[in-house]
């Protein structure tokens, strides 16, 4: 996998759900993978952008990442061994087939790890569960990450999930369209690229 400084910017942001954007931080997965988040300050740049990360939380993040770079690296393999986690289980799902044990034990030991970051407490509409407040802020990402994982994995949305039909994308996302028509991850790049390639084809 070849990492790739990417210049993250909110139109990145396609997958619906936290989980699926993660995926979705490498590009082409089964054609010339481009890990676009190979570095701690790329993954948090993406943990901003995407919104698992507030923008305080990002500032603590980062310098925690500057005085520990060990906290930091902890932080990037944690990233890593969730989003190939999510891949395939997400894979296996989106393909209509039933997750392998391989799949389900780092997913039970982050939802086990969420449960234990987890508190209850009174929020704006009664009773919520939010995650405590001394977490060390490297954690945040991958924790909410989990937890929206859980909410999709729950309810999962069968005939809307979907991978990006670009034989070089490969990115992941809910299809919220009317019809379920959906087919790119974003029309405006991985749409119109097929078009054009079909028209030279066609033309050629």
């Amino acid at each position: 996998m070849r990492p790739v400084d990417h210049r993250w910017k909110s139109a990145d942001i396609v997958g619906g759900n936290a989980a699926l954007d993660l995926i979705n931080t490498v590009s082409g997965w089964n054609h010339d993978p481009e890990d676009w988040a190979p570095s701690v300050a790329g993954f948090l740049t993406w943990a901003r952008i995407s919104g698992v990360l507030d923008a305080k939380e990002k500032k603590q993040a980062d310098r925690l990442a500057a005085t520990s770079p060990a906290a930091a690296e902890r932080a990037l393999a944690s990233m890593n061994e969730l989003r190939l986690t999510l891949r395939r289980l997400v894979g296996s799902l989106e393909q209509g087939q039933d997750p392998g044990s391989e799949d389900l034990s780092p997913i039970n030991r982050w939802a086990r790890r969420l449960a234990l970051s987890r508190e209850v407490k009174v929020g704006r509409n009664g009773i919520e569960f939010a995650l405590k407040q001394d977490l060390p802020a490297l954690e945040l990402p991958c924790l909410r990450v989990t937890a929206a994982a859980l909410a999709l994995l729950e309810n999962p949305p069968a005939t809307r999930l979907k991978r990006c039909r670009s034989r070089d994308c490969g990115w992941m996302f809910v299809d919220g369209s009317k019809n379920r028509s959906r087919r790119w991850c974003d029309m405006a790049v991985c749409g119109n690229l097929s078009k054009a390639k079909r028209f030279r084809a066609r033309y050629a």
